[in-house]
C-alpha cells in the first residue's frame, strides 16, 4: 500500500481523536462559550474524517489505479483526478470542517476566560472569526501554500488580540492560535503548529487544574 493511503488511513482515526481531545478539554466548563465549542467540534470529527477519506484516500486510490495505466490513457486519468481534487463538493466539505475547528477553538479560547473577561474576548472573537476567513481565502489559499508575510501577521496578531482581551492568559492565545493554524490546513507547516499550540495550551490548563472557576483565578494571574 502506497505510503499517501497509509497516512490518510491513519489520519481517519487521529483527527477523530483530536477532536475528542479537544471535547475533553471543555466538556467540564459550565458555560455559553463552552457549550458552543463542544457543539462545533461534534461537527468537526464527522466533516474532518469525511474530508480526510474523500481527500486523502479517496485520491490516493485514483493515483494507483492511474500508475497501473497505460500510457496513453494517462492523461484523461490525470484531468479526472483534477477535477474531482479541485471539486466543489471536496472543497466544500474542507471549508466546512475548517470553520467548525475554528469556532472550536475560539470558544474554548473565551471559555477559559476569565468571566470579568469574558465578554470581552467573546466580542474579540467574534470580529476576529471574519477577519481570519478574509485572510484564509485571499491570502492563505492563493498562495499554493507558499504561505504569505501578511497572512502570518493577521494569524499572530490575532492571538495577541485574544491575549490582551483575556488578561494576558497565555493557553488563550494558544487556542486561538491552534484555532487559526490548524484551521488553514493540517499539513506543515500551519497543521503540526497548530497541533503543538492545542497540546500546549491543554497542558497548561491541566497541570494548574483550570475548572470554570480556578481558570477564572489561575488565568487572570497568568
Amino acid at each position: 500500500m502506497p505510503w499517501w493511503l497509509r497516512l490518510h488511513i491513519l489520519n481517519l482515526a487521529l483527527f477523530p481523536l483530536l477532536g475528542l481531545a479537544v471535547y475533553m478539554l471543555v466538556r467540564d466548563i459550565r458555560n455559553r462559550a463552552a457549550a458552543l465549542s463542544r457543539i462545533a467540534i461534534a461537527a468537526f470529527v464527522p466533516l474532518y474524517a469525511a474530508f480526510d477519506a474523500l481527500a486523502g484516500v479517496g485520491t490516493g486510490i485514483l493515483v494507483q489505479s492511474a500508475s497501473g495505466m497505460e500510457a496513453p490513457q494517462r492523461p484523461a486519468a490525470e484531468s479526472l483526478i483534477d477535477a474531482y481534487w479541485g471539486s466543489a463538493a471536496l472543497n466544500g466539505v474542507a471549508a466546512a470542517a475548517s470553520i467548525a475547528w475554528v469556532i472550536a477553538l475560539l470558544a474554548a479560547a473565551v471559555a477559559f476566560t476569565g468571566p470579568e473577561r469574558r465578554k470581552l474576548a467573546g466580542i474579540v472573537a467574534i470580529i476576529l472569526f471574519p477577519i481570519g476567513g478574509w485572510a484564509e481565502t485571499n491570502l492563505f489559499l492563493p498562495s499554493r501554500f507558499h504561505i504569505p508575510p501578511a497572512w502570518w501577521a493577521i494569524t499572530i496578531g490575532s492571538a495577541i488580540a485574544m491575549f490582551l482581551a483575556s488578561r494576558f492568559a497565555l493557553p488563550v492565545a494558544l487556542l486561538a492560535l491552534a484555532g487559526s493554524l490548524f484551521g488553514a490546513s493540517h499539513v506543515p507547516p500551519t497543521g503540526p503548529l497548530g497541533a503543538a499550540c492545542f497540546l500546549a495550551a491543554a497542558a497548561y490548563l491541566d497541570l494548574t487544574g483550570a475548572t470554570e472557576d480556578s481558570a477564572a483565578r489561575t488565568l487572570s494571574r497568568a
